[in-house]
């Protein structure tokens, strides 16, 4: 990083990573291991104990008898499994192996956040407020933590797509769009939503190159069609290809990821009407607001949120907006690109994702917005470096003014930091909640030392986690189906467990039921006269059970039958 070279900015970034590793590695192994977390680690540990690797819809590549996935499910590829094996290696099949991983992509994240903000506007100090905002966010510290849960690799790979993007804009070198192509390609492999923050990039882009477009109207065609031209989009089109290869590959096997949004184009599996445009468009900005507070990390045992955040972020848009709109534009001779325009872009980005984001093939999950986790803080420092070059203009103003811009940065780190800690020590309290809950190291425990034969894991969220954590020496069965409603082969696949009376049944809590199969397994085990027995029972540190296990036995000799 050359432009960190200057001792006094070294020193400062150095502080930043240094302060937000402290947030990041704090109590680290908590919350409890996710399924998503998990999931994607499985086929490493397989791969590195070399035993047969779960792959999804038994696509892969097989190399010297080991089969390697291309993707984890049908819109997201296989990259945080592969950058999990050295991490495993070094730490086991433990937390730390995959969130250490996460946490230093967040300090490649706060890198290239301090550069695209240095290399925008020319001034290392913004730099330097970006990447102390992002260090102290609680979304951005939590979201990393659990960077495989949310795919938070999508974040670095697109501020290094920009990156190149803006360096071929300004050197004409067809190495940076082969390169800006490359990570286009891998960001889309890494998760499919990624395709938001292309169709963002490109359409703010756009808006802001209108006025230039309108006047080359007349040689765009000439300039589209220059050979140079036609093959550099080549270079850059198979660049592209070879970074999102994985996933061509995959719907070249088995059509998943086609069918996958072919299917639910309109309605999504969680019901989502892809149609309802304004309601889905509401559900996103709410949501866009809740995770800049950082109100959406209930599971870590408590609620806090920001509220400085979106104020801030309102007047620095507001500023921005409002000063472009009355023309009275800033000049710089250090900026090829005018000021304004630099302000803007981030803007618009985040606006462009939103409204890419209100059709799903999934849910309106929350988690979609891990892609825009640095946006926020670069359109605060941007906005704020607009503003202060605004205020130069007016002398009167200036040194009040001034004082608001840095209070303002000030207070916004301040009641990060306050948040991020409150969070913190609601999660030592905690371990926490529901599908994140630390009981799931007790269950994979017990199961690792009193396993003796078949695991059947009755609900979601269960098998993948034990796997990963006793090293794939216990490996549930996933019986339940991923219908809402249970499927016909249901019985048929219990009828084969039910006659090995060794076999453990994983279950969740009433209250925390995902596909409840109770009643279909009651029935079947009933009509052979067998019951059930609990033979252990997993809690949060609150006491409230979340997690059980049962065995059945012949009816009438249940030592600890379920209520």
């Amino acid at each position: 990083m050359k432009n960190l070279s200057n001792p006094v900015n070294l020193i400062l970034f150095s502080a930043i990573v240094a302060m937000y590793l402290a947030l990041s590695l704090y109590q680290i192994d908590l919350p409890g291991l996710h399924y998503d977390e998990a999931f994607e680690a499985v086929p490493a540990v397989q791969i590195l104990q070399g035993q047969p690797t779960t792959v999804f819809r038994e696509s892969g590549l097989r190399i010297g008898g080991q089969v390697y996935p291309l993707m984890t499910q049908d819109y997201i590829g296989a990259i945080n499994t592969y950058l999990a094996i050295p991490f495993i290696i070094l730490f086991g099949p433990t937390p730390a192996a995959l969130r250490v991983m996460s946490v230093l992509v967040g300090v490649v994240t706060l890198g290239l956040s301090y550069l695209l903000a240095y290399h925008l506007t020319g001034a290392r100090w913004v730099g330097l407020v970006a990447s102390v905002i992002l260090a102290t966010d609680p979304t951005f510290v939590f979201w990393n933590r659990q960077g495989v849960f949310v795919t938070a690799v999508t974040a670095p790979i697109a501020l290094a797509a920009v990156l190149c993007w803006l360096q071929r804009w300004r050197s004409g070198q067809w190495r940076w769009s082969i390169f800006g192509a490359f990570l286009f390609g891998l960001g889309l492999y890494a998760k499919v939503l990624f395709l938001w923050m292309i169709a963002a990039l490109t359409a703010s882009t756009l808006v802001l190159s209108l006025p230039w477009l309108i006047h080359q109207r007349s040689n765009l065609i000439h300039l589209i069609t220059k050979k140079k031209t036609l093959l550099e989009l080549a270079l850059a089109l198979l660049a592209f290809v070879i970074g999102c290869w994985p996933l061509i590959v995959y719907n070249i096997q088995t059509g998943g990821t086609l069918s996958s949004v072919s299917e639910n184009a309109f309605t999504s599996y969680y019901g989502v009407n892809n149609l309802a445009i304004i309601p889905n468009l509401i559900e996103r900005f709410s949501q866009f607001i809740t995770v800049i507070t950082g109100g959406h990390l209930w599971y870590l045992g408590d609620i806090a949120t920001n509220w400085v955040t979106p104020l801030l972020l309102g007047v620095v848009v507001i500023f921005v907006v409002i000063t472009t709109i009355r023309n009275k534009l800033i000049r710089s001779n250090a900026q090829k690109i005018p000021p304004h325009k630099i302000a803007l872009f981030p803007i618009f980005v985040v606006i462009f994702v939103i409204l890419a984001s209100i059709g799903t093939v999934s849910a309106l999950w929350v988690t979609h917005f891990a892609i825009l986790m640095p946006w926020t803080a670069l359109v605060i420092a941007v906005g704020s470096w607009f503003l202060l070059m605004a205020i130069d203009t007016l002398p009167r103003f200036k040194t009040p003014a001034r004082l608001f811009v840095w209070l303002g940065i000030i207070l916004l780190v301040v009641t990060n930091l306050s948040v991020t800690l409150r969070y913190h020590a609601a999660l030592t309290k905690s371990g926490g909640l529901s599908t994140h809950s630390d009981a799931i190291y007790d269950l994979s425990d017990w199961l690792h030392n009193n396993a003796k034969g078949l695991v059947v894991a009755m609900d979601w969220g269960l098998a993948a986690p034990i796997t990963y954590l006793t090293n794939g020496q216990v490996t549930p069965v996933e019986v339940f189906g991923y219908g809402w409603q249970s499927d016909v082969q249901l019985l048929e696949r219990l009828n084969g467990f039910i006659a090995q009376p060794e076999a453990l049944y994983l279950w969740r809590a009433p209250d925390e039921i995902i596909f409840d199969r109770s009643n279909e397994f009651k029935a079947l085990y009933r009509s052979q006269n067998l019951e059930e027995t609990i033979e252990e029972a997993f809690y949060e540190k609150s006491g409230r059970p979340i997690l059980g296990v049962t065995r059945l036995v012949i009816i009438g000799t249940a030592s600890n039958p379920p209520q």
